[in-house]
């Protein structure tokens, strides 16, 4: 028989580093301090690599580490099927057959895989030719931690690609992302017509920079590496992402730059679907994932409820799913507002639903101030009290985690910028009658073990992994 089990999810919540501006404190969550004391609990068991819940849902849903898209290349490579494809090959031809400049617009993020995925495509777009090739790298992350693996990724590309390509620009994806201002998206057409900007040869110390300024990588403002690069009537354009990316009004305004009274003659083209009013070619198709939330509750014979922001319930869904935008009767979702007032309403939705797990998401990165912040703790805290309250007869599991920490400069109470600092090292709490600090650990894991907690939680008898382990002899003898 199936256990139910809450997860409360704090995201953003990290262990507070010693550089930041003090938040946390014991008598801002009082029952999360309680519970924490009194059953089992890490604050730094867990670790994460992302940074936002986007890419939370993605890992955690499909149980990767890594853009799921990845893998569809290195096959490829791996099986010599690259050069075969044929809608590369088409693409190469089109290019060869054409006049002016090739860019590529490379969305970057920590991963070394875009090194070798670009050398790759390169090489073969380079056979024959002899046409100038760009790189406009686009920084994807959303913590100034990242710095320090963007330097190595582009150091590579930087000596690895030398060969066949250089760098142009470097620029936040918040530059030209369907999000950004039309004046973002001017300043940066500026830049790229004119090469007049910022220029800096050595991106390092621009990192740097933007570290010391915590400036988060996709906020970064555009700036030049190497000027050699013009924009002509007849370039080409090619978008390389992993994802599927809206770039509507940017590439609405890139179609509209003209030559004198002559219209520009632009090609457009992308690795996986570009959202624009350009019916843009692409070269692969987005797969979808036979791991996924979804197949794990079917295998569990199990239902969730969602709770998180109605506009997140899209992104959450697309993911668990396993990448296909459908509805499915394993999974409810409710607004989280509906609990914003009132969290005692959280008991009643669950009692409607009757899900065998609830996902219960708040962020608490979007806060523009440490007050806002420390309130929105609170509220939380309150939420944990209804859940704990109403557990009596342990009527079912509570685990409280987080998916990501986050760095982010807020408003003080002195309406001065400070920033807080939570890291990517994340709290585990695990209430449960029957499993207790006596007999169990908490032990290491990554965010996608929170989920197999869960899963685990709702069967013990299933064969998911869990970050609650029952201590050994020896372990009870050293740790008495």
């Amino acid at each position: 028989m199936n256990k139910k089990t809450i997860l409360l999810l704090i995201n953003g919540f990290g262990i507070e580093k010693k550089q930041s501006y003090p938040i946390y404190d014991d008598s801002i969550m009082p029952t999360f301090a309680e519970l924490a004391r009194n059953h089992l609990f890490s604050n730094n068991s867990v670790i994460s690599n992302v940074s936002n819940y986007y890419d939370a849902y993605r890992n955690v849903s499909m149980d990767i580490n890594e853009l799921y898209n990845y893998s569809i290349l290195d096959n490829d490579i791996e099986d010599k099927k690259l050069v075969a494809n044929q809608k590369l090959i088409k693409f190469k031809k089109e290019c060869d057959n054409k006049e002016g400049t090739l860019h590529f617009f490379c969305l970057v993020d920590t991963s070394l895989k875009i090194v070798n995925h670009l050398k790759e495509v390169l090489k073969f777009i380079n056979l024959n030719t002899t046409k100038k090739i760009f790189l406009h790298l686009i920084l994807s992350s959303t913590s100034i931690e990242d710095y320090k693996y963007l330097i190595n990724v582009l150091s590579h590309i930087n000596m690895d690609l030398k060969n066949y390509a250089e760098i142009g620009l470097i620029l936040g994806l918040d530059s030209i992302s369907n999000n950004a201002k039309q004046v973002d998206i001017n300043f940066f057409l500026k830049i790229f017509i004119s090469k007049v900007g910022e220029k800096w040869q050595s991106f390092t110390q621009k990192f740097d920079a933007l570290y010391a300024m915590k400036t988060i990588p996709r906020e970064t403002k555009p700036f030049i590496v190497n000027a050699n690069f013009e924009l002509g009537i007849n370039d080409t354009f090619f978008f390389f992402n992993y994802d599927t990316i809206d770039l509507t009004n940017f590439l609405d305004s890139l179609a509209n730059v003209n030559y004198g009274d002559s219209k520009n003659n632009f090609s457009y083209y992308s690795l996986f679907k570009v959202v624009s009013n350009l019916n843009i070619p692409y070269i692969y198709e987005t797969t979808t994932a036979s791991n996924s939330m979804v197949s794990n509750l079917e295998k569990l014979h199990a239902n969730a409820l969602i709770i998180c922001q109605k506009d997140q319930i899209n992104v959450i869904n697309y993911f668990c799913n396993g990448l296909k935008n459908m509805a499915s009767d394993k999974l409810t979702f409710v607004d989280i507002k509906n609990i914003e007032d009132n969290p005692q309403n959280l008991i009643n939705i669950i009692n409607q639903f009757d899900n065998n797990l609830t996902i219960i998401n708040y962020e608490i990165d979007d806060v523009t101030t440490t007050m806002e912040l420390k309130n929105k703790l609170t509220h939380i805290d309150s939420v944990l009290k209804v859940l704990e309250e109403n557990r009596n007869g342990s009527k079912y599991t509570i685990i409280v985690s987080s998916f990501y920490g986050m760095t982010k400069s807020l408003k003080n109470e002195k309406d001065v910028m400070v920033t807080v600092l939570f890291s990517n090292e994340l709290p585990f709490l695990y209430i449960d009658d029957f499993l207790t600090k006596k007999d169990y650990l908490i032990d290491n894991g990554t965010i996608n073990d929170i989920i197999k907690s869960a899963y685990k939680s709702i069967n013990l008898t299933s064969k998911y992994p869990s970050l609650v382990e029952k201590k050994n002899t020896l372990y009870k003898m050293f740790f008495k």
